[in-house]
């Protein structure tokens, strides 16, 4: 391996805790200054006619115009997160194109020479399965919510899956990379299994109280383990073939 090469390598775990660690720090910072500028009124804020209880705390602490002005600033930083994402989503959409995995695979599948060999289709799709997702929001709270705790629950089994097969069967098959604990990797793998599976319990929750309504039910459970059971069907019925 070159030198260059080695100090790459050395480099991205650098990177990656100096990305995690200055985004705790400054996230705790604002945690900090939201709760120091709140009213203890939480009753209000919950229930703020503008349907955000985070514009509610700006409006009390520096008006209309302020609040305003830091909504503004949320909304594009939000629009620029989701245009990340997207561009994660189709890659990831694509990928799974290419190998077959995902209905109408042949369609998705094809790049787009004129627009700079990017998956133009699978760009488009996903921008379209989002904007279906969105429109929940405008017929039910509680199936919007349910869905969209797809992102916690989802990614919680996806990324606590991999950790639990490497202690359970892949010890002798691992190669530790450049960033690694030594002893301290399975004990740091189980902390890290036993959170995610916490997290998983977490989402499921109802978040109206102890006897929650249909209409303010957490439908969580329902739509994680349809996602899942699915999977699991469809890996056994045709995917173990190929």
């Amino acid at each position: 391996m070159s030198e260059e090469a080695s100090n790459c390598r050395k480099a991205v775990p650098l990177g990656i805790l100096m990305a995690i660690g200055s985004c705790w720090f400054f996230g705790f910072i604002i945690c900090i200054v939201i709760s120091a500028c709140m009213t203890d009124d939480y009753t209000s804020i919950l229930s703020t006619p503008f349907g955000q209880p985070m514009a509610q705390i700006y409006y009390n602490a520096i008006g209309k115009h302020g609040a305003l002005a830091l909504m503004s600033l949320l909304f594009i930083n939000q629009f620029l997160m989701g245009l990340s994402i997207l561009v994660a989503a189709s890659r990831q959409s694509w990928a799974f194109s290419r190998d077959g995995a995902l209905p109408f695979s042949r369609f998705f599948r094809p790049i787009s020479k004129r627009f700079g060999h990017i998956p133009l289709r699978t760009v488009w799709g996903c921008v379209g399965l989002a904007l279906v997702l969105g429109l929940l929001c405008l017929i039910a709270s509680a199936a919007a919510q349910a869905l969209f705790s797809l992102a916690v629950a989802g990614n919680n089994l996806a990324y606590g899956m991999p950790i639990f097969c490497r202690i359970m069967w892949g010890q002798k098959k691992f190669h530790p990379g450049p960033f690694y604990t030594g002893r301290a990797s399975v004990p740091i793998a189980i902390a890290a299994i036993v959170f995610l599976c916490f997290g998983i319990l977490l989402s499921m929750m109802p978040v109206g109280g102890p006897d929650p309504t249909p209409q303010v039910m957490n439908y969580t459970v329902v739509i994680n383990s349809t996602v899942w059971g699915g999977a699991l069907l469809y890996y056994f019925i045709d995917a173990r073939k190929w």
